[in-house]
């Protein structure tokens, strides 16, 4: 029996019982130190770890009345008519002293009742990827742009269907998000953006009260695999009760270097865009650890080889066309469900009879 996987990117999931916060940390805290190959603290108590390892922040929560209803997104440029759900959008500063905030966009779920809805925070990563440019413009977020460049029209896979979806710029000179200390941008690294989002998130459920405590999710793709754990421990070690963390996903993760190289050879390979003879010699003569030296002779003709793939697909969606294709037209189209069905259908076909 033809078994046929139509997934563009591989998601790990993880459940997080919110009774049991000491598993939750043993599981986070084995992610942050050992595969991110950050340096472990001092031990501590579990009472005083919060405090050990991470700044006091409650400094940096701030007043927020009022700033919820002008954050209200009346109408997009472009957007259809009809809409059924609230949008917002705005700043949330992080950092009063250094003139640091976050953009974000908000696009409450569509339901007569959107609090029976959980929350989920999206982030790019890149580093350097805008969620809204691409998360919220491009993939889950409620509008897609129409090939004209000036109108919108909905997504049929939004996951504001489901759920209140945030999309978070970060870290500050992403998108919209900035710092009026330039020096701020040399500074900027995985830990600090940690920190700017967990206060974000304590300042954004500030502005909007009615989500603390709702059932919170955070997702995230590509560099997102360092952003999405590393959020999501800091959120367990300050035990913020507002900030109910349920689970967090990633896909098509950035987490480590050396299996991320190899396994975007070995799907070159499995998806027959590179030859036996190629993956044979990349997995006897390549070394992708972070202490190898150059790579053997051997190694870089077999890369050379396999890279050729870049010059030709689109290695996020291989059967996708690119965007100088001949089928690609000037005048505004809306994506068609049953072409994209049909598409899928077809590559799946042929690659049954390749294997």
């Amino acid at each position: 029996m033809m078994r046929v996987f139509l997934c563009f990117f591989l998601c790990f999931f993880a459940s997080i019982a919110t009774n049991d916060a000491t598993r939750q940390g043993d599981a986070l805290n084995k992610l942050y130190f050992d595969v991110f190959k950050l340096k472990r603290p001092a031990p501590a108590s579990a009472d005083t770890y919060a405090t050990t390892v991470f700044s006091d922040l409650s400094s940096k929560v701030y007043p927020q009345k009022g700033l919820k209803e002008s954050d209200k997104i009346g109408k997009l440029p472009g957007q259809p008519e009809g809409i059924d759900f609230d949008q917002y959008g705005g700043y949330v500063t992080v950092d009063a002293e250094a003139g640091r905030a976050l953009f974000y966009y908000f696009a409450e779920a569509v339901s007569a009742d959107p609090s029976s809805k959980p929350l989920v925070l999206w982030l790019n990563g890149g580093p350097g990827c805008s969620s809204l440019g691409y998360g919220a413009m491009e993939e889950l977020g409620p509008f897609r742009v129409m090939s004209d460049g000036k109108t919108l029209f909905r997504n049929p896979y939004a996951w504001n269907r489901v759920a209140n979806v945030l999309f978070l710029e970060s870290p500050a000179g992403v998108g919209f998000s900035y710092s009026n200390t330039t020096s701020d941008y040399d500074k900027s690294g995985d830990s600090r953006t940690a920190e700017d989002a967990y206060v974000f998130l304590v300042n954004w459920m500030e502005r909007f009260p009615e989500y603390k405590g709702r059932d919170f999710f955070i997702a995230g793709e590509s560099y997102a695999g360092h952003y999405v754990p590393q959020l999501a421990h800091t959120i367990l070690q300050h035990n913020n009760t507002n900030i109910n963390l349920k689970g967090i996903t990633i896909g098509n993760g950035v987490i480590n270097d050396e299996t991320d190289s190899k396994g975007m050879y070995d799907y070159f390979w499995t998806h027959a865009l590179i030859s036996d003879e190629t993956i044979d010699v990349i997995h006897k003569y390549c070394n992708f650890s972070p202490n190898a030296s150059n790579q053997t002779k051997q190694c870089d003709q077999a890369l050379d080889v396999a890279d050729q793939v870049f010059e030709t697909l689109d290695i996020y969606n291989i059967y996708a066309p690119l965007c100088f294709s001949s089928g690609v037209t000037p005048s505004p189209k809306r994506y068609s469900v049953r072409r994209l069905f049909l598409s899928l259908f077809a590559a799946a076909l042929i690659e049954h009879q390749l294997f």
